[in-house]
């Protein structure tokens, strides 16, 4: 079997977006809890309500802002020092999380935003600036431990995170997520002028002359950002883990494991381990798949099972949601909220990155970037901002009409996308 020979820049790059991505994880698995916990106990004092909203605003402005911090990135300052800057300011805002009150959380919480957009596009775009378009192997290999660094840090952030906040307080925690980009910060530096030496640098390019767009172009792209409406609902799904989930984690769960009790943000963090866990398998079904019927899974076909799965694992939280709207104080098993995980980050798998790599396919010569800050912009983002409305929703209202709503919502999309499945490959194969 050939071996595949990994850029070491690859690796540094990789080691940065662990460390980030473990810090980001650490506060996103905590604001919630800091919100809503009282001021007593070292939190805001927020409803629950509020507290989910939160959350959604948060995430709504996060996957906006790369749309913003990649031109600057790409044209402005460079890829390299836009992984620089953006660390150093989401560093500011970890630290800003680590003071108590309300100002010191909405300074973090724009810090955290700002550094994130400028960051996150930029680090991913230098992984693939080693490699020529030739060279997919070697690339989808790079890109693959690249995307295993950044479940590694979700999965240890809310690990080590969810202690510290237990046994010391928030702002330990938030500190200590601080800390963590401050070692990204350290390792980037140290690669910045050997491994990764001229990717990330500021091009000057002569400038191209414009093309217009063929018919063809026209049509992938409308029938792109149809998918990417059509992905929204999936993502008001995806801020459950970090928002209402936690909650219920933290409040109506039973979380003892003979005397020690489980850190609410474990959960969070499974469902990150889940991700590393089925990634390979994923990888295997879809080869399989290929192998049995002689051509790959189609697009629809795989939103369309993820979608399933998302309906499949609300109705595993059914019951403990049933008993929750009974009674606010009722403590249930963990088996509900790890049952959803386990459904949902195989769903996971099927969606985003599948969405992501559309992306490439859709998009006119030269617009592929675009799309995908588009697919954020739209998908992720505004299903973020209605997700901490359904959760907000989840608390002043009976919380076992929305989900049956979830359920019926994820068969009716599953159907949808069943249904344009020829339609959707025509226009990708034109």
């Amino acid at each position: 079997m050939a071996k595949l020979n990994y850029p070491r820049g690859v690796i540094a790059l990789s080691s940065v977006e662990m460390w980030e991505r473990f810090s980001f994880y650490t506060m996103q698995s905590l604001l919630v809890l800091y919100a809503s916990a009282k001021v007593i106990s070292g939190g805001l004092g927020w409803s629950d309500a509020d507290a989910l909203r939160l959350v959604g605003y948060y995430g709504a402005l996060v996957y906006v802002s790369p749309v913003i911090g990649g031109v600057i990135a790409d044209k402005v300052i460079g890829r390299k020092w836009a992984v620089l800057a953006g660390s150093f300011i989401m560093m500011c805002g970890h630290a800003s999380l680590a003071f108590p009150g309300e100002k010191a959380m909405y300074l973090g919480l724009t810090l955290l935003i700002i550094g994130c957009g400028l960051m996150k596009p930029a680090i991913s775009a230098m992984v693939g600036e080693f490699f020529k378009n030739s060279e997919t192997s070697r690339k989808d290999a790079s890109f693959a431990i690249f995307y295993m660094s950044i479940n590694i840090g979700g999965f240890l952030g809310p690990m080590i995170g969810g202690v510290v906040q237990v046994e010391y307080g928030f702002e330990y925690a938030f500190g200590m997520a601080a800390v963590g980009l401050f070692i990204g910060i350290i390792n980037f530096l140290m690669s910045k002028n050997k491994s990764l030496k001229n990717v990330g640098n500021l091009l000057h390019r002569d400038k191209r002359i414009k093309e217009s767009w063929t018919a063809i172009e026209k049509k992938k792209l409308a029938v792109y950002l149809m998918l990417c409406v059509t992905n929204i609902f999936w993502n008001v799904i995806y801020v459950l883990p970090y928002g209402l989930l936690t909650l219920y984690a933290e409040k109506n769960i039973d979380r003892h494991v003979g005397s020690f009790l489980i850190p609410s943000t474990w959960y969070y963090a499974m469902y990150g381990l889940l991700i590393i866990i089925y990634s390979p398998i994923v990888a295997t079904m879809y080869q399989s798949f290929k192998n049995k019927t002689g051509r790959d899974m189609t697009l629809s076909w795989k939103l369309a099972i993820g979608y399933l799965l998302v309906a499949g694992g609300s109705l595993i939280l059914l019951p403990l949601v049933r008993e929750i709207g009974l009674n606010p104080n009722y403590i249930g098993s963990s088996g509900y909220i790890l049952g959803f995980y386990t459904l949902f980050s195989f769903s996971e798998l099927l969606t985003l990155p599948v969405m992501l790599a559309a992306a490439t396919t859709f998009a006119p010569k030269g617009f592929s970037a675009t799309l995908v800050s588009l697919n954020m912009a739209i998908s992720w983002a505004i299903g973020a901002w209605l997700g901490g409305e359904f959760g907000a929703l989840t608390q002043e209202m009976n919380p076992v009409i929305l989900f049956w709503w979830v359920i019926g919502l994820c068969v009716l999309f599953a159907i949808g996308h069943i249904l344009s499945d020829r339609k959707i490959e025509r226009v990708m194969q034109s």
